[in-house]
């Protein structure tokens, strides 16, 4: 209880870190992030500059979110949170931990690349109190990690996982992604077998999205190759049913395994507010989205605690989100949740112009429920829906200097609601 007497309401609070060793070729949110500023150094004058603007927009909105919240959740992602230094995360959780009560965090999550895990980090992370690390793998393939240009080898990537086991991680989750253009079911099926019988307890298994402007985007297009939706939802089965016969069933759309990430289920299932920190993160904190857009690094640093957008959560488009994103999940969105984290009730989102039309794209895909508790999909139809929305192009966002950046759409893109693999 506070000093008040009114029970704190649980945070999440989620870092990001905007920089990795390599720009992938199937990434969609490094297309948006300058070349010269993903790769930065640890010493370099842009890295720097971001931890100092990560500590003064923690030591500001910190304690004032801390009057009102109490952390239950942690989660450093990016990017690649793991490529920070050792001296870097413990600067960054020595400013948390003095701006917040970390005592009842239960889950605390850290996203890495293989290439950028040591002993000693892991050993660092787990000290500090992450008990749940998430690996950037994509496949067991060299041929295919050279081809979606990730920095790390297949070996590397299996290494990892004993180094984590090791330094006493015991809740791992990998991430792998399936249907891309020239790839067969042998390849999926050998991956996926090869996967499961590892000591991993938690999969996340993403559908190849060609997002325009990624390296691999450009090359289907200049050969005038196309994907196969039919071998993308047949290669998402065949994961799934080899994931399921292993012991680790599906608990939410790309997800499988035990415990569940509760960091995962918070965000798409509305369940809590959380506050971002670092260029390229958002928040939902009371009834309103706000943070920073990807790739301004330079705005972020010169001015960390201004918020590049703050809008209420019953506009058109981020009810529209938030509709998406729940709608992944088999219980879909529940209209009391919704009325309590967006101050309107579920019917009137319905009736909002970016709403139906969103609803309108899904809805040619699968079967939607609706009743008196809320909207969901038929359980069976879901993997159908996004992984067909993932065939949706995205509009394009203006970007002219002298646009009210007021007017500008949130970057928070109405289609598969999933974040970008590290």
């Amino acid at each position: 209880m506070s000093e008040a007497g009114v029970a704190k309401r649980p945070l999440l609070l989620y870092v990001n870190t905007p920089f990795c060793n390599s720009k992938c070729h199937f990434c969609d949110w490094v297309v948006k992030v300058p070349i010269g500023d993903l790769r930065l150094g640890p010493e370099s004058e842009g890295r720097r500059g971001h931890l100092d603007a990560l500590k003064i927009q923690i030591a500001e909105q910190g304690p004032v979110l801390s009057e009102r919240y109490q952390p239950e959740l942690m989660y450093w992602g990016g990017g690649t949170a793991s490529i920070l230094s050792p001296a870097e995360i413990e600067t960054l959780h020595g400013a948390l931990a003095g701006s917040f009560d970390m005592s009842g965090i239960v889950e605390a999550t850290i996203e890495s690349s293989p290439e950028s895990l040591t002993l000693d980090k892991l050993t660092l992370l787990r000290g500090l109190g992450f008990n749940r690390i998430s690996i950037g793998v994509q496949s067991f393939s060299d041929d295919r990690l050279r081809m979606i240009g990730r920095a790390h080898s297949a070996p590397m990537a299996e290494a990892s996982i004993e180094l984590a086991r090791q330094a006493g991680f015991d809740n791992i989750n990998i991430d792998l992604i399936v249907g891309f253009p020239d790839q067969d079911l042998a390849e999926v099926e050998q991956m996926m077998r090869h996967a499961a019988a590892l000591p991993v307890n938690h999969y996340s298994i993403y559908a190849y999205r060609a997002s325009e402007g990624t390296v691999l985007r450009r090359r289907l297009d200049r050969a005038n190759a196309k994907t196969d939706l039919a071998n993308q939802l047949k290669a998402y089965q065949l994961a799934s049913d080899i994931l399921t016969e292993a012991g680790h069933p599906e608990y939410t759309f790309a997800y499988f395994g035990n415990p569940i990430c509760k960091a995962d289920l918070a965000y798409y299932q509305m369940k809590l507010d959380w506050i971002g920190f670092g260029s390229g993160a958002f928040s939902v904190i009371e009834g309103r989205m706000k943070g920073f857009r990807a790739g301004k690094l330079h705005d972020y640093i010169a001015h960390p605690t201004e918020f590049d957008y703050d809008v209420p959560l019953s506009d058109g488009a981020q009810a529209g989100s938030l509709i998406g994103f729940a709608l992944t999940t088999p219980e879909g969105v529940d209209a009391e949740v919704f009325r309590q984290r967006t101050g309107i009730s579920l019917e009137a989102a319905l009736e909002l112009p970016e709403v139906k039309v969103y609803l309108d794209q899904l809805c040619q895909y699968g079967r939607l429920i609706t009743d008196e508790a809320g909207i969901r999909f038929a359980r069976e139809d879901i993997e159908k829906v996004y992984i067909s929305m993932n065939w949706h192009e995205q509009p394009a966002e203006e970007a002219t200097a002298d646009a009210d950046v007021s007017a500008k759409p949130v970057p928070v893109e109405i289609g598969l609601p999933a974040t970008a693999p590290v």
